[in-house]
């Protein structure tokens, strides 16, 4: 695949991106993070191509939109349930998530770089994590049709892209030690399993509930998710 390829892939982003942008002024503001994500995704991807066109790595770039991506998924999960996921556990997680970032792209090897690919494994496992158990406790409160619900089709896309990231980072190891056939089937699946996370995305973005004005709504809207 060559790189052109693999940059209009990367960029299949923009078309969930699009649309939200045309979403924003009607979507429920408890998702207004995953919107966030998109557009950082977007920024990162376009600036990502640039990097490796100047400077034939994008490593930087990647390091540190990993970090940014962990903390807006946290604080996704925390505008979801407000009060029910308490304010000091999410500066916790975010804590947490800082301090793994700095041992590992600052302290032990270089934010131009992917040696030491630990962090990389570490935050997909967290949002994996989340993920399940917001999924978990859907299906035990669950009031509608899952499958309509956007909050179940990104834990699950999350689900889905993250597990592979931690396949693909040990792949990567696998392959600079001995590459074999199941490693590089897993690397060159990259492009595609990113198409199709933001396919699931797009998704989303269309399943997003409209911004709930009157006070009534708002207290229906409570009502149902305390159920």
């Amino acid at each position: 695949m060559d790189k052109l390829s693999t940059f209009v892939l990367s960029e299949a982003v923009f078309i969930p991106f699009c649309v939200a942008l045309f979403r924003w002024r009607r979507i429920d503001k408890t998702y207004y993070p995953f919107f966030l994500l998109l557009g950082v995704a977007a920024l990162a991807e376009l600036v990502s191509f640039l990097e490796i066109r100047l400077f034939h790595s994008n490593a930087a770039v990647v390091n540190i939109y990993e970090l940014l991506e962990c903390a807006i998924i946290i604080c996704q999960f925390y505008r979801w349930h407000g009060i029910r996921m308490e304010t000091k556990s999410m500066y916790l997680l975010q804590s947490i998530n800082l301090v793994a970032w700095i041992i590992c792209n600052l302290v032990f090897f270089h934010l131009n770089d992917f040696n030491f690919p630990l962090y990389r494994i570490l935050y997909p496992f967290l949002v994996v994590i989340l993920s399940i158990n917001e999924i978990n406790r859907m299906i035990i409160h669950a009031n509608g049709q899952l499958y309509k619900n956007a909050r179940f089709i990104l834990c699950l896309g999350f689900i889905i892209y993250f597990l592979y990231l931690i396949l693909y980072e040990g792949a990567f190891l696998v392959s600079k030690v001995d590459k074999t056939e199941v490693s590089n089937e897993i690397i060159h699946l990259f492009g595609k399993v990113n198409v199709f996370a933001n396919g699931i995305y797009l998704l989303v973005v269309f399943l997003v509930p409209r911004r709930r004005d009157s006070a009534f709504e708002r207290i229906f809207d409570r009502i149902g998710d305390d159920n």
